[in-house]
């Protein structure tokens, strides 16, 4: 049976309710019923006509009697709540909270709400507290928290910084896995809407974002191989990255049960003073080196006749610089960038020299290019210089490392030195989805914050759960 829709000679739409039937072996129709014109709404019309009959209710009849006033987020709610309780968070916050007994709000449903809040839409406190915290499921979160609340909380965790690092960095691990050999560590920066300096922290430096016109903070960030953070620092916006190195290695020896203290640093980190203090530590680094800054003192670190080869495009040196090993490797896929960035630079001088008028203040404001010119002094008209450009092409696709670590092979030492990129990853998650720039505070008491390390076996969803919760602090730290 079916609804069938005729028309009629002048052209007039009709339903009519249909029957199939079997006549000797044949299937026929026959129309049982006319239904009348056919006119928006009719077939609803019809439909809520029999439901009257058959005691039946359909989906659009029981919605016209649901009225939904509000929603509330809680997928997300759900998924933390289990990360917190099996990453150990729970548990330490709860043991800040008892240090605490007039703190007059519950540490977890703040911390929670700010973590969740991270995640769903990462955004300012006051943002949170006006638009946020009302959405969230009222069973699971703080909705009944005030702004100051908010903020205290995070005052709370902040002074409970290195406590909270060393608990949940011995979460879950035994005697088998207590011990971290190697540490990853680089820097990045943090800028604020603003060029006022004040304090300490904010000042204005070298901007990894290119935003001169900002003050910042210097982030130094500590990882494991495995991905996962194990500690972070705040730093004046004006530190040289050189100068953090001392700070975090004493740090680290103080915190963490390091077994061997194998320190991975780029080279923007290498100098004398910053492997010494490495050193006095009984520590291990394995650090990028500027080759090109040996000059002609070391011909030999070029010359690919004394190269060992590894893997078709891949061939490895192993050296002495000073007291320590040195790792010289050559590699088919660097060479091809380095020259890459090479034409790049080369065509945009090429367009500068193509002007009428061409000094040597064309070229002042970017220092890449002096190397791959000549006649930049004063009444010079600049050029490119050929030498430059055939010294650079030798170079194509060698890089160093220096090292003290004995016991590991050159390509192992190597391999361990390229892991360096699971901090960038770090640095695009905090940048990127959790949007910690730009910042807006003031104060530099609750610039420094802490984050919980939880040891677990998905690197990546700790990662991004470690950060919501550092950024949450940091960012209110920070801003405040």
């Amino acid at each position: 049976m079916f609804i069938r829709t005729t028309r009629n000679a002048a052209g007039q739409a009709y339903y009519h309710l249909v029957e199939s039937y079997r006549d000797e072996g044949k299937v026929r129709q026959r129309t049982l019923l006319s239904l009348g014109r056919v006119e928006d709404g009719k077939l609803q019309e019809l439909a809520a006509a029999v439901a009257k009959h058959t005691e039946l209710s359909t989906a659009l009849d029981l919605a016209k009697s649901v009225d939904v006033e509000s929603t509330y987020v809680l997928g997300p709610l759900l998924v933390l709540e289990g990360l917190f309780e099996r990453l150990g968070i729970d548990e330490v916050i709860e043991r800040v909270q008892s240090k605490h007994p007039r703190l007059g709000l519950s540490l977890r449903e703040a911390v929670f709400s700010l973590t969740v809040s991270r995640f769903i839409r990462p955004s300012s406190k006051l943002a949170v507290y006006e638009q946020l915290l009302s959405s969230l499921y009222p069973a699971m979160a703080g909705t009944e928290l005030k702004l100051h609340q908010l903020y205290r909380a995070l005052d709370v965790l902040a002074a409970a910084k290195d406590d909270i690092e060393t608990s949940l960095f011995a979460h879950g691990r035994d005697l088998f896995t207590r011990q971290v050999d190697v540490v990853l560590y680089d820097l990045t920066t943090l800028r604020f809407e603003s060029t006022q300096e004040t304090e300490q922290l904010r000042r204005f430096g070298y901007s990894k974002e290119r935003r001169n016109d900002c003050t910042q903070v210097v982030l130094g960030l500590l990882v494991d191989t495995h991905g996962i953070p194990l500690g972070f620092e705040v730093y004046p916006g004006n530190t040289m990255e050189g100068k953090t190195l001392t700070d975090i290695v004493r740090k680290m020896r103080d915190k963490f049960s390091v077994r061997r203290f194998i320190f991975v640093a780029d080279r923007g980190l290498l100098s004398k003073e910053n492997l010494a203090s490495i050193k006095r530590v009984d520590g291990e680094f394995i650090v990028g080196m500027r080759i090109a800054a040996l000059g002609n003192k070391r011909p030999d670190l070029y010359d690919r006749s004394k190269f060992t080869r590894v893997m078709d495009g891949f061939e490895i040196l192993e050296t002495q610089f000073d007291d320590d090993r040195g790792i010289v490797t050559w590699s088919r896929e660097r060479a091809e960038r380095d020259a890459q960035v090479r034409q790049d630079i080369l065509d945009k001088i090429g367009v500068k020299l193509s002007k009428k008028k061409v000094t040597a203040k064309t070229f002042v404001s970017n220092s890449n290019y002096h190397f791959f010119l000549k006649g930049l002094d004063k009444g010079q008209t600049p050029e490119l210089d050929p030498d430059k450009i055939r010294l650079a092409e030798s170079r194509d696709g060698f890089y160093a490392i220096v090292t003290n670590v004995k016991d590991k092979t050159p390509v192992e030492l190597f391999s361990q030195y390229k892991e360096l990129w699971m901090v960038e990853d770090c640095f695009g998650e905090l940048k990127g989805t959790l949007r910690a720039r730009p910042i807006f505070h003031w104060s530099d008491k609750r610039i420094r914050a802490a984050f919980a390390h939880p040891a677990w076996s998905e690197p990546a969803v700790d990662i991004c759960l470690h950060w919501a919760l550092a950024i949450s602090v940091m960012r209110h730290k920070i801003h405040a």
